[in-house]
């Protein structure tokens, strides 16, 4: 069940990508891309997958914009305007094809909240059941992510710390290039 609210964020998200797209300012972009973060924290959060919207929350919009922001400074502010009309064209098709792509892939997908979707089976009902008598944890989500798959969630918070890190290097390089 698509909700109109569901579809309204959806808009803004489609607007905001195209707005960040079109814009010439890059710090202009970073900030709709950050908003575009956390519309789709919100779609998340509606979704009722709260971890993931924190997430997106968090990383899309916080660091990934800090980071953008630290790289347009050491940079350029304004991105040069390039003549790409025949680019333009030549992605479009490829663009459509994508959206149908998606159109497609989305029409075998469950309703929202359906009880008989294959999410909702197997092993799912288990954890939900015994949870808390496994976990003493009173939230699903957090017995799920640091009780049942802790060492899954440590392993992607090192992949995300090694990445920020490897940004913060590279960063620190060209400044240091741009000064010696």
């Amino acid at each position: 069940m698509i909700l109109e609210l569901d579809v309204l964020l959806f808009v803004i998200l489609i607007v905001t990508a195209v707005l960040a797209l079109k814009v010439r300012d890059l710090l202009a972009a970073v900030a709709l891309l950050a908003a575009y973060s956390l519309f789709a924290a919100l779609i998340f959060a509606g979704a009722v997958a709260v971890d993931v919207a924190l997430v997106e929350a968090v990383l899309g919009a916080g660091v990934t914009g800090v980071l953008f922001i630290a790289a347009i400074l050491t940079t350029s502010r304004r991105a040069d305007v390039v003549d790409s009309s025949r680019r333009r064209w030549a992605t479009l098709p490829v663009l459509a094809a994508f959206l149908a792509l998606m159109i497609y892939a989305s029409t075998g997908l469950p309703d929202k909240g359906d009880p008989e979707a294959p999410a909702h089976q197997g092993v799912a009902p288990v954890y939900l059941e015994d949870s808390l008598e496994d976990t003493e944890t009173p939230n699903v989500v957090t017995a799920l992510l640091a009780d049942y798959r802790s060492q899954d969630t440590l392993g992607e918070t090192l992949v995300i710390v090694t990445a920020a890190l490897g940004a913060a290097l590279v960063l620190r390089a060209r400044e240091q290039e741009e000064l010696g």
